[in-house]
């Protein structure tokens, strides 16, 4: 009886390893997000990324057979890295966001991910004041608060900087700050979730405020950013499901 060639097995087998690790770290990619707490749209918190985003994303991923890890940085730290080419995708991104710093590039959006409204949260009792009564407004410190830098260049408007969301509120709710510039979502949830006391600050819309959306994007792979448009269509259910889950219709 012929004896099997390890050998050749061995050769094989080495082979076919190879080929199957190449395929893996072929549909492996890394996901630039922020090291922040957004929830219910995203959190990054001991190396674990949650939320709305994560779902969708981690949807698609599995859907392609894809596998996405999640690098938190610095929201700064996170542009510049990703401009290096030191991940493959950045969530959340857009394209109004960081223009100046993304010239060089060709930087390929997907389409609407999540939307969003940044405006001022106040005190009930302020929920319909215009814009002349405003003169005290905080935002967390790194933020922008975008719809009012004329204002706040004019000196018509102090900013101050705040470190945590908690204290942002807090502020306005003890007549420190007049209105506190956030993300309308996130402060909501804060405010029901972990304070208990969803009337304790409302949004004033009258006054100047942004809506926008959350765009995946990418510098290196527009045909995934393709197939994943292809999925926001294709799951739109299921992405609506998540998105009442997580209270932000």
């Amino acid at each position: 009886m012929k004896r099997p060639n390890i050998q050749i097995f061995t050769i094989h087998l080495v082979v076919v390893l190879i080929s199957l690790t190449s395929i893996t770290f072929a549909n492996t990619f890394t996901v630039g997000v922020e090291d922040i707490d957004y929830y219910p749209f995203y959190s990054y918190n001991n190396k674990e990324y949650s939320g709305a985003a994560y779902e969708i994303l981690d949807a698609f991923a599995k859907k392609n057979n894809y596998t996405f890890t999640y690098k938190g940085m610095p929201v700064t730290r996170l542009l510049k890295s990703y401009l290096n080419g030191e991940v493959d995708f950045k969530f959340p991104d857009n394209a109004y966001w960081g223009q100046e710093d993304k010239k060089a590039h060709s930087v390929v959006y997907s389409q609407p991910v999540l939307s969003f409204i940044d405006g001022v949260l106040v005190k009930p009792e302020n929920k319909d004041k215009n814009i002349e009564w405003l003169k005290r407004l905080g935002t967390l410190r790194g933020f922008t608060a975008w719809d009012y830098l004329d204002l706040i260049k004019a000196n018509k408007v102090t900013l101050r900087g705040v470190s945590s969301l908690d204290s942002l509120i807090k502020q306005v709710a003890n007549d420190r700050l007049d209105a506190a510039y956030f993300n309308i979502q996130v402060a909501s949830y804060y405010l029901k979730h972990k304070l208990n006391q969803a009337d304790l600050l409302v949004f004033n819309e009258s006054l100047p405020h942004t809506k926008s959306n959350y765009h995946l994007s990418t510098i290196k792979h527009a045909k995934i950013i393709s197939k994943f448009n292809q999925f926001l269509l294709d799951e739109k259910e299921y992405i609506q499901k998540v998105i009442v889950n997580h209270e932000l219709d």
